[in-house]
């Protein structure tokens, strides 16, 4: 009988533990706003490396507190956003149609102030291709050829009703580009709600490879081919943070 109490007590321990750990799944959880807002958040990829949304937010209505990655957020339809941050500060971001932005990871509570729907593609920026990078490394050649990776975000917008014809023309690009030796990732999204917009995600060993890239006779030809036929195309680069071995 002696044993009971500690193994009462031990029983409780691991309750509480069992608890909590279903505590703190379900507040991780939490702050992930696509379970949390379907009608505000739909998935267009997601793989290892990129989770693509399309992101909306009525006139007027608000979120509860939630977190995204490092994002890049193409606007399609402009907005005025006001954001509670972790902090309980607050920040107010108006955009127009077409502005492309850059943000860290982030734990806000927005609130749409304006008088438009807020409307956009999100890209959030996971980890890149399998391989590619090895966290941890130091200063090994794997890491330092880490550092040298080059993203590319690239917006190219063509003309409502021919779309395909744009569409057509950036899919004739895919075989020759990733037949060169620099590029590591080259893939095309297309908006599900204004089919015209095109978004190209690509990942280069190096800002070198991404500019022998835009000298190539097929990337010329086709720069040339969007300018006659009036398609504007919006090119974002990145370099990689490098992560403090700790």
């Amino acid at each position: 009988m002696a044993n009971q109490p500690t193994r009462r007590s031990f029983l409780r321990a691991a309750i509480l533990a069992a608890c909590m750990s279903l505590l703190l799944a379900s507040t991780a959880s939490a702050q992930d706003p696509v379970p949390l807002y379907p009608d505000n958040y739909k998935v267009l990829v997601e793989n290892e490396r990129v989770r693509v949304l399309d992101f909306k937010l009525r006139k007027g209505d608000t979120e509860k507190m939630h977190s995204h990655r490092a994002h890049v957020l193409y606007v399609i339809t402009g907005f005025k956003i006001q954001f509670k941050l972790a902090d309980d500060s607050m920040r107010i971001r108006e955009t127009k149609d077409g502005d492309v932005l850059f943000s860290e990871a982030v734990t806000h509570e927005p609130l749409n102030i304006g008088a438009t729907d807020a409307h956009g593609i999100m890209v959030e920026l996971k980890t890149p291709a399998p391989g590619a990078l090895k966290p941890g490394d130091g200063g090994s050649p794997a890491a330092m050829a880490a550092e040298q990776l080059l993203t590319a975000v690239t917006f190219i917008r063509g003309l409502e009703g021919k779309e395909e014809e744009l569409k057509k023309e950036l899919l004739a690009l895919a075989a020759p580009t990733r037949a060169e030796p620099g590029c590591l990732t080259y893939d095309l999204y297309q908006s599900p709600v204004k089919k015209n917009y095109f978004m190209r995600y690509e990942v280069w060993q190096n800002a070198a490879a991404l500019e022998e890239h835009k000298a190539t006779p097929h990337i010329q030809a086709s720069f040339a081919l969007r300018q006659r036929q009036g398609w504007s195309t919006e090119i974002t680069v990145w370099n990689r943070v490098p992560q403090d071995k700790k």
